[in-house]
């Protein structure tokens, strides 16, 4: 679960962001939880959809709220997103938690988050939005770690009498993420031939 750093972390970061009335979604680590895989994470994912307003903006605002600069340039490019990655320490804390913001411009990733849905982490006294599973999945696709396939492998376990394979499928070819995905499938149904998107169905 949640380290409870993490989560005043994520506390404090949405709150900082929410007033700025721009659509945003819990993904990464803390949103497996609400796909029913929880496991440790030590750190928070946002996706977030600027539209006009300037990405200095929004980092000028989480400077201001406490938060540092991990990665310079502070605004870099992490195809099909832009990323900024920083870091915040919680008051009376020496830790530092990492905390990665992407940048939805267009295409796939405005999409992804056009689909979010409301949720709640059972730590947290406040509701939030999430993406969805097959949004999940195609970002731990796209950032390719190891845990992330595992994370992967256990979403399509857990989640699959749910899962919109005809979407899945779709972004999985145009995201060129093919081989990722057949290497998680193959992960999580080891007796089974990864689908392909014409053999999918939208439910």
């Amino acid at each position: 679960m949640a380290g409870e750093l993490v989560l005043r972390t994520l506390k404090h970061v949405w709150s900082t962001l929410e007033p700025l009335h721009l659509p945003m979604a819990l993904t990464g680590g803390l949103a497996l939880s609400v796909w029913k895989h929880v496991r440790a994470t030590r750190d928070v994912d946002l996706v977030i959809d600027l539209g006009t307003t300037e990405a200095d903006t929004v980092l000028s605002l989480l400077l201001a709220a406490g938060l540092h600069v991990r990665r310079f340039p502070p605004v870099r490019p992490l195809a099909p997103f832009r990323l900024i990655q920083l870091g915040y320490s919680p008051p009376g804390s020496f830790v530092d938690v990492d905390v990665d913001l992407l940048i939805s411009d267009a295409g796939y990733p405005r999409e992804a988050l056009a689909r979010r849905i409301a949720g709640r982490l059972p730590e947290l006294d406040f509701d939030l939005s999430v993406l969805q599973c097959e949004d999940v999945i195609l970002h731990k696709l796209i950032s390719g770690r190891l845990i992330d396939r595992v994370d992967v492998a256990t979403l399509l376990r857990l989640n699959r009498p749910s899962l919109n394979f005809g979407y899945l499928l779709s972004h999985v070819g145009s995201l060129k993420l093919t081989g990722e995905f057949g290497e998680a499938w193959r992960e999580a149904f080891p007796d089974e031939q990864p689908p392909a998107a014409a053999d999918a169905s939208d439910g």
